[in-house]
């Protein structure tokens, strides 16, 4: 009697477990999302969301393995790609492009990038990440990217040009004002790229058809356009 209720309790867990709401989330929006999700959690109690990070490759890789509903990045990326077939968007905020430099390095303007300290510029790769896609525009419109191409050093993700920079690996990077302000007290600091230089970013969590039968993927997003949530998202620059 003792194995059988056992095995019922496993049981019970596992099916508990599969009813947990499955997201997918750009690498560069951890913090923030995670910071949502707990805020989330508090106010809906006994549900849980299971959020999964990664560049944009491995997004979509995730979404068409598993029971995904709801993906959270840029909305160019998502309506280009055509592994997925999103039925709705809800915007979060506005992505902001900057360029990070590391302790100790001498950096006011984006001319600066030509400068012969400034030795290494990491940037995420521009099909996997929208600050690389908007990185290497913003280099294109101000005509610096053949000057700067030697200097260039191209990483998957947001966070692996946060943490080079942070490390001071390279001198300078470009991301995501997200991510500059996470580690802010890492950085030497940043400066905004012109809105001007790179098309605008549109960050919305993408419902895909399985969250429209979703109850939890429903409350989630009805949540997302909350007061609390709103702050979070501005409190990480979007």
């Amino acid at each position: 009697m003792r194995k059988l209720l056992m095995c019922m309790c496993i049981l019970c867990l596992g099916y508990a477990a599969s009813d947990d709401l499955k997201i997918a989330v750009g690498a560069g929006y951890k913090k923030p999302v995670l910071e949502v999700l707990k805020a989330y959690e508090q106010t809906h109690q006994g549900q849980k969301i299971e959020a999964m990070y990664g560049n944009m490759a491995q997004i979509f890789a995730h979404a068409k393995q598993m029971e995904i509903t709801l993906v959270i990045a840029d909305k160019k990326f998502l309506e280009k790609q055509k592994e997925l077939s999103f039925v709705n968007y809800e915007k979060i905020g506005e992505g902001i492009a900057v360029i990070a430099y590391a302790k100790g390095v001498s950096f006011n303007h984006i001319e600066d990038l030509k400068n012969e300290q400034i030795k290494t510029i990491a940037m995420p790769e521009a099909k996997k990440a929208i600050y690389g896609d908007a990185g290497i525009e913003f280099l294109n419109t101000t005509k610096l990217y053949e000057s700067l191409k030697d200097k260039l050093i191209v990483v998957s993700t947001v966070p692996q040009v946060s943490s080079y920079v942070n490390t001071h690996e390279v001198d300078v990077g470009i991301m995501n004002l997200t991510a500059a302000l996470d580690s802010i007290d890492k950085l030497g600091g940043y400066i905004k790229i012109p809105q001007e230089y790179y098309t605008p970013i549109e960050i919305v969590a993408g419902s895909l058809k399985a969250c429209e039968s979703d109850k939890i993927c429903q409350e989630f997003i009805a949540f997302l356009k909350t007061p609390k949530a709103k702050e979070i998202f501005v409190k990480y620059g979007l």
